[in-house]
């Protein structure tokens, strides 16, 4: 029985477009974690306001690892930009979001009516920017601890561990009536760590995993089709890597996810066990103007 997943969670499950713009700065003595929190809130914040002319290409390979599975590998090519949208009512939004375009799929153009499209990226067409659970709107939501201090990519950074307050719980659906597609959220249970620049507060590295165990219940066709109630998630492990990235005409430099990798194991799915691989590239920064005309 061949029932492949679909997943979107409430972070990490297609990332791009995170952290804030570099810029210099003096290292003072190590700061608390309410400090931590406020000046990496700040570059978020900043950033999602800065980042919205920004678009880059998504480039997605899910492979399966249980070479037994009845699912070959998948590349999937997308278009991304950022959305985040204050207003005089709402000046600070609580969340961004990442609009995504499919543009290509194993290298040819999407097919209409296609029944191997069960993957997150193609299924998946807007979701939760993963860095707005650093915003303060969102931070009671999680438990957040300084864990030391490290380098990376030869910079200084501070460790920033967090978990979710919230116990998890899952929703799941099918995907367009396809009994052999379920689409499944998973909203709380995760804990993870934040590498953050000590000069910057940029974030360089972020990582994320399950707490434990997580039931995932099935809908009723599909549970029917594959004679068992649930399927059960043993590991989701994400890592992002963020690296500076200069544009041209004005000079500016953004400090910008590169890469991610993924690996999830779910027991009863019909890909046990994936390995998704993330490259972001061809970043391309849109500089608008516009002016007022004398009336004619």
């Amino acid at each position: 029985m061949n029932l492949r997943s679909s997943s979107t969670a409430l972070l990490l499950p297609a990332l791009v477009l995170l952290a804030g713009s570099a810029t210099s700065g003096q290292v003072g003595a190590s700061p608390s974690l309410a400090e931590v929190l406020q000046r990496v809130g700040e570059r978020v914040e900043q950033y999602f306001t800065r980042a919205q002319s920004i678009v880059c290409i998504e480039i997605v390979g899910l492979m399966p690892v249980d070479f037994s599975s009845l699912t070959r590998s998948r590349t999937v090519e997308s278009e991304l930009r950022l959305s985040w949208e204050p207003t005089e009512e709402n000046p600070a939004p609580i969340e961004a979001r990442t609009l995504r375009q499919v543009i290509k799929v194993n290298g040819h153009a999407p097919r209409k009516n296609d029944h191997d499209n069960c993957t997150a990226p193609e299924q998946t067409t807007s979701e939760v920017q993963p860095l707005s659970m650093l915003l303060p709107q969102q931070r009671h939501e999680y438990s957040f601890k300084l864990a030391g201090a490290a380098r990376i990519d030869n910079r200084a950074a501070i460790l920033l561990d967090y978990r979710m307050v919230d116990k998890p719980s899952v929703t799941s659906e099918l995907v367009n009536g396809n009994e052999e597609c379920v689409s499944f959220t998973v909203d709380g249970g995760m804990r993870g760590r934040v590498w953050i620049d000590a000069e910057t507060f940029d974030v360089l590295r972020m990582d994320q995993g399950l707490l434990g165990l997580v039931d995932i219940p099935l809908p009723r066709k599909a549970a029917n089709r594959a004679r068992w109630a649930s399927w059960t998630m043993e590991r989701w492990d994400t890592s992002i890597r963020f690296k500076p990235v200069t544009f041209q005409e004005p000079a500016e430099t953004l400090v910008l996810p590169v890469s991610s990798t993924s690996f999830r194991i779910t027991r009863g799915a019909g890909t046990p066990r994936i390995r998704t691989t993330t490259q972001y590239s061809s970043y391309r920064r849109f500089i608008t103007g516009g002016r007022v005309l004398p009336p004619q």
